[in-house]
């Protein structure tokens, strides 16, 4: 498995292309800005972009989704919880906090425990609610890799104090979900530095059983 990880925008979040050696189709997790610059590495490696998958309905994870929909005519995903918000720019903060009004509508909606193929690939939707309501993280199946979003970060969660965000449900969601997952787990989170989950337990993330 390949990971391309691109750090784009003025909140410098992470999109993730994944695609396979030998096999030219991709996915991307948050595409929230920079355009050309996944057009132009997904042309350069012959790719074509399979689906785009939200983690969650943030502008600043979803702003190309639209475009690249468009240019590729692929499907988006993102779970049934977070249709509001990805409709509403209120919601999805791009009303006070971004040049152009974002309003997406997924072609394909999520639940917990779902699963998006991508050749021999296969992520498995982990429904991981506080950061928003519908937030997820992706782990991919037979890898220790999981693509959190603004769940978890190398060194803190992702903030609750924004619309639709409920510390009460991201206790319970690092609680009884993250804090299951082993040392040897690799996150690749929505901002900053991919970690183990070994290298995380040792900050002092709230609410993270340090027990592996």
């Amino acid at each position: 498995m390949i990971i391309k990880k691109m750090t784009v925008g003025i909140h410098e979040a992470n999109a993730y292309i994944i695609h396979e050696e030998g096999i030219n189709e991709a996915l991307i997790i948050d595409p929230g800005d920079g355009k050309k610059t996944i057009v132009k590495y997904l042309d350069k490696n012959k790719l074509q972009l399979k689906g785009i998958v939200l983690t969650h309905y943030h502008y600043d994870h979803t702003s190309v989704a639209n475009g690249l929909k468009k240019k590729y005519n692929c499907p988006i995903y993102a779970h049934k919880k977070e249709l509001e918000g990805l409709g509403d720019p209120e919601i999805n903060q791009s009303t006070t906090m971004h040049s152009n009004l974002i309003s997406i509508t997924p072609d394909i909606v999520l639940s917990d425990g779902d699963i998006i193929n991508l050749g021999n690939l296969k992520l498995s939707v982990i429904h991981t609610p506080g950061h928003t309501p519908g937030g997820i993280c992706l782990k991919v199946n037979d890898t220790n890799v999981i693509f959190t979003g603004d769940t978890i970060f190398s060194d803190d969660l992702g903030r609750t104090d924004l619309a639709g965000g409920s510390e009460i449900l991201l206790k319970k969601t690092i609680s009884n979900k993250v804090s299951q997952w082993t040392d040897e787990t690799i996150i690749y989170p929505g901002h900053g530095e991919t970690a183990t989950m070994q290298e995380v337990r040792k900050k002092d993330v709230p609410f993270l059983n340090k027990k592996k």
